[in-house]
């Protein structure tokens, strides 16, 4: 029966993490392309020079005494190894260290995988392919290897409950789905088996030698899971904390205190291998809590032997408040390292409302909502609440675990919406032991009749079935309601599903919809965009562009970026928002500025891309004439709203850059003639003097509100002057098609390149069709 259980949760949690090839098999989001361009880089030299060394030159290869960081040649760099490499088509002039900079860990396993399957079994598949699929299946064989840790917590019951859970969780499906490789499918699945490893460990009946070993290989994997993720520095952490409590459990600490010390010793080992956390990590708060859970569990062992059993509970509270003092005067003393704003962050949400505007404008980076856990969990959250309780009350070691990183991880999952997979983690192991309890207390009979009439066993038989599938069901609602398309908004018959709500398992990856908000759409102008970049541009340009899209202009246009995701330089990041809202010709001199090459004394070829979308909307009056309008907005709720393209992004242009906001925007804060806040709208001086406004293939033409006439009736106007409208809506900025530097302009800018939805747009609602368009200029 458990097998069969855990063949349908393996089927469904593949199925569910490769819904998404039905609109294009791709890797997703922006992230993957740099892993997949690194791991890719492993693999070419490895392949090249073959042989046993093949992949030892691949990753050791020291050239940097002829081509240095100064060098921008990238063939001089393409020999070098994957721990020396300077890539130099990133973040120009200054390019970026790989290996001290990226998720390593994720990048040489995705190439070393990669080659047992293609090298060794003779898989007749490319590095993309196998990379595109592997989140899947790291994904699916998690959902097993959870079953196993939660069933050495609370038994087979909870383990199947809390696979399900893994399964079909919508953050673990928005951030492990087809493509989706990045750094949390792999890290979890390290996790798990730390976990598991450990917990072996506790085991009473486990010789030593058995315990050293099992730690030593959790410690390994935990290690590892830290060179993967940044955010794997947390269950590092949280073992520490583990440490830490166990001596309060009042168990023999003899046989315990080595496996701690193989397992620290491990963890920092392994992660200090690669350069990225590297040794730093020994003195940052992941390596603190580890040595400080250690040593606190050492000395707890010592302070056993001279400490009356009576007060040993007051003594290990004593030296608790000792080491929380001693680690508070290294962080006031600046002797904590690795402290940066994100972690900050996440271990003090209040200290939130410093963040940078740039910090502020990652997605992933958004504070999750209420909403957020109750549509996700729903009956979860009440049965997390229970397990917790649960364990608790019965205060073992697999007890403890279940509380240390169920608590802690639904605390530090509010820091960030990408966090939420802590909350997933945190609830599938509070959640399955409060199913498992629920469970036996249904099936096992009451020791009390309610009644003095014998139940019937087929009657209780019934009730068990209808609570199991009651309680099945409602766990897998959070899912179904992301997953499947909701029928009122996803009409067949109209044709139209690009404005579904629907889960991250039924929605296009990034480069298909340009992650915009036509999520379930297919659309093919990055793509075409990208290999028009790569065929089109001479080898040694420079692509000049909001930094969510330097990933996909490094790997997939093949051409230099000035920045990127990795969002590693701020300055260089507002250069590019400054440049975007600065008039042309000042924009046209700087972007040269910024495409200057010392190594040749001269100015490389410089593009410049915008990401637009919009709808094409066409008006009929009472005299019967109809008009056709561009927008900026998108249909949504009955009205107009980001698209998602640069045009809502451009707030952050003005913020990063330093700039003056209600120089450019029309309405940043609210007074009497701005009722409501609008950062959308731009200003007549941004629409006439900005790089951004100038690019757009429009002139401004008018603003679309609804006005209110005769108390219900409502009508829709154009006019010439800025003014919010019925019930305070904005109003929308309506377009006339027209280039302000086309193809044969003289300069400062030329249209080198639009791609074709915005003169083959798609429907999107009644009288009314969408684009989203990539337009690259050339600088003059």
């Amino acid at each position: 029966m458990t097998a069969m259980v855990l063949s349908i949760v393996f089927t469904i949690a593949v199925t569910i993490r490769a819904y998404s090839a039905e609109y294009g098999f791709y890797l997703n989001e922006f992230d993957p392309y740099w892993d997949y361009y690194a791991a890719n880089h492993i693999v070419t030299l490895a392949q090249q020079h073959g042989g046993i060394f093949g992949l030892y030159y691949a990753l050791f290869n020291n050239n940097t005494a002829t081509c240095t960081a100064a060098v921008l040649n990238p063939a001089c760099h393409a020999q070098t190894g994957y721990f020396y490499w300077h890539d130099v088509q990133s973040w120009f002039p200054y390019g970026r260290n790989v290996a001290a900079t990226s998720q390593g860990g994720l990048e040489v396993a995705g190439a070393v995988l990669f080659l047992i399957i293609h090298n060794i079994f003779g898989v007749q598949i490319t590095l993309y392919d196998t990379l595109v699929l592997l989140p899947v299946f790291f994904g699916a064989i998690t959902s097993i290897m959870f079953y196993f840790l939660v069933r050495k917590i609370a038994g087979d019951a909870a383990g199947l409950f809390a696979a399900m859970v893994f399964a079909v969780s919508p953050p673990l499906i928005e951030r492990g789905n087809l493509g989706w490789y990045k750094s949390e499918p792999l890290a979890i699945m390290l996790f798990v088996g730390a976990s598991i490893l450990m917990l072996a460990v506790f085991e009473k009946e486990r010789p030593t030698r058995s315990k050293i070993l099992r730690a030593t290989l959790a410690g390994i994997l935990a290690g590892y899971a830290n060179t993967a993720w940044g955010g794997g520095d947390y269950f590092s952490a949280a073992f520490g904390l583990m440490f830490v409590l166990i001596p309060f459990l009042g168990i023999d600490l003899a046989s315990l205190s080595p496996a701690a010390i193989s397992f620290t010793a491990a963890t920092l080992f392994v992660s200090a291998i690669f350069p990225r956390p590297g040794v730093g990590i020994i003195g940052n708060p992941v390596g603190l809590a580890l040595i400080g859970g250690t040593t606190f569990l050492l000395v707890a062992q010592w302070a056993k032997t001279w400490t009356r059993p009576a007060e040993y509970r007051t003594t290990l509270v004593k030296l608790l408040f000792a080491f929380a003092l001693g680690g508070l005067t290294l962080a006031s003393f600046g002797l904590v390292g690795g402290l940066t704003g994100r972690y900050l962050d996440v271990i003090a949400p209040w200290l939130r409302g410093s963040a940078s505007p740039l910090l502020q404008s990652v997605a992933e980076h958004m504070v999750p909502t209420g909403a957020d856990y109750f549509t996700s969990y729903a009956i979860l959250l009440p049965l997390g609440m229970a397990g917790a309780l649960i364990a608790f009350r019965r205060r073992n070691i697999p007890m403890i675990y279940a509380l240390i990183f169920g608590l802690t991880g639904l605390y530090f999952s509010a820091a960030y919406s990408r966090l939420l997979v802590y909350s997933s983690i945190s609830l599938g192991i509070l959640g399955g032991i409060g199913f498992a309890e629920l469970a036996f207390t249904i099936a096992k009979p009451s020791s009390t009749p309610l009644v003095k009439k014998k139940q019937a066993p087929s009657s209780r038989n019934e009730m068990k079935v209808i609570v199991s599938v009651a309680v099945i069901a409602l766990v897998v609602i959070p899912a179904g309601t992301f997953w499947i398309p909701n029928p009122i908004q996803c009409n067949p018959s109209s044709g139209i599903y690009i404005f579904c709500d629907q889960s991250p398992a039924d929605s296009a990856v990034s480069i298909a919809n340009g992650a915009t908000t036509y999520q379930r759409a297919s659309l093919s102008d990055w793509v075409q965009t990208l290999n028009w970049i790569s065929q089109d541009t001479p080898p040694s340009s420079v692509v000049i562009a909001w930094w969510d899209y330097g990933y996909w202009i490094t790997v997939m246009g093949n051409r230099t970026s000035l920045v990127d995701n990795s969002t590693s330089n701020a300055t260089a990041i507002s250069q590019v928002g400054r440049l975007l809202m600065s008039n042309a010709t000042q924009a046209a001199t700087l972007a040269k500025r910024l495409a200057y090459d010392a190594s040749c004394n001269c100015t490389r070829p410089v593009y410049v891309a915008i990401f637009i979308t919009g709808s094409v909307v066409q008006l009929s009056s009472s005299s019967g004439t109809t008009e056709t309008y561009y927008t900026l907005q998108v249909p949504s709720g009955g009205w107009f709203g980001a698209g998602g393209g640069d045009e809502s992004k451009k707030q952050w242009f003005i913020r990063i850059g330093g700039l003056n906001e209600s120089q450019y925007l029309d309405c940043v804060n609210v007074s009497a003639a701005c009722p409501a806040v609008d950062d959308f709208n731009l200003t007549p001086y941004a629409l006439s003097s900005s790089l951004f406004a100038q690019l757009l293939p429009f002139k401004f033409s008018g603003n679309y509100l609804v006005l209110e006439q005769s108390g219900t009736s409502l009508s829709i106007n154009v006019t010439p002057t800025y003014q919010f409208g019925y019930d305070d809506l904005p109003p929308v900025e309506t377009f006339n098609f027209g280039y302000t530097f086309p193809a044969n302009s003289t300069g400062p800018f030329r249209l080198a390149y639009a791609s074709p939805s915005l003169t083959n747009p798609f429907t999107c609602g009644t009288n009314t069709s969408c684009f989203t368009t990539i337009l690259v200029y050339q600088v003059v």
